[in-house]
């Protein structure tokens, strides 16, 4: 098993947008030093929920500041983008990071998100579906184009090409029946936001990997998102946990709307 952290970028009362991010990314030239395998950057709009609007701009700043650790993203979110432009950002963050990178997508469920991108939430998952296609084939493909229900791409290139196959380290969060057997068609892992208990977590990614044995392709190890709380002891870790997760629990409700019943259309 490895382990890596992610910088969540949370806002806190008595502290610009600046200060927050100044420790965040303090924290974030820890991970190498300390001895972690990976760092992941989160992408989140609008909200001070998580102030990390770009993932992989963040990363490229990483990227000239480590050597060894994986940098990922958690996720990118394929529906309030153009596929073209992230599969540039996509290859030129391969190649500044000599191929430490993976790439973790996702649709996003949050309602103030949508808005604000002005996309209909009702398009999410077949958005998602399209663009995470369209990525791959131009990144895969030296000269490709598209004719798709939301996307029109004439015969283009992306520059530049990148060094080490990262649609091979693709990752898809909140992966629906509908679309799994595409993703697992296209190679991608299974990236779990743990939002359950551990054995529906277990259930889903057995799923996934049911489907994507299907279609040919080996399994990867699943990549798992949850909050950890450490300390000398265990009466110690769930005393902090209840210190601090708590402001992270009420940020979650306050940026996504659980209870308003907007979630069955994602």
């Amino acid at each position: 098993m490895k382990v890596g952290i992610a910088l969540n970028m949370l806002t806190k009362d008595g502290l610009s947008d600046a200060a927050v991010l100044a420790e965040h990314m303090a924290l974030g030239d820890l991970a190498e030093p300390l001895g972690f395998d990976s760092l992941f950057a989160l992408e989140h709009h609008f909200t001070g929920y998580a102030m990390s609007p770009a993932p992989a701009q963040l990363l490229s700043y990483y990227a000239g500041r480590t050597r060894r650790i994986t940098l990922g993203t958690a996720v990118i979110v394929l529906p309030w983008h153009d596929p073209v432009r992230v599969a540039e950002e996509i290859a030129l963050l391969d190649v500044i990071s000599s191929g430490r990178c993976l790439f973790g997508f996702g649709r996003g469920a949050a309602s103030v998100e949508y808005a604000g991108f002005r996309v209909p939430m009702e398009e999410a998952r077949p958005r998602f579906v399209e663009a995470a296609q369209v990525v791959v084939k131009a990144l895969t493909h030296e000269v490709f184009d598209w004719d798709g229900e939301f996307f029109k791409i004439p015969r283009t290139s992306i520059r530049p090409r990148p060094i080490s196959h990262p649609e091979r380290r693709f990752y898809a969060s909140s992966v629906s029946p509908e679309s799994a057997e595409i993703m697992a068609k296209l190679g991608f892992g299974v990236l779990v936001v743990m939002q359950n208990e551990w054995p529906k977590a277990a259930a889903d990614i057995q799923r996934y990997r049911d489907v994507a044995a299907s279609v040919g392709h080996a399994p990867r190890p699943p990549i798992i998102l949850t909050n950890v709380s450490v300390a000398e002891s265990r009466e110690e870790a769930h005393e902090r946990a209840a210190r601090y997760l708590s402001r992270k629990w009420d940020s979650i409700d306050t940026h996504y709307h659980f209870s308003d019943g907007h979630l069955a259309s994602v």
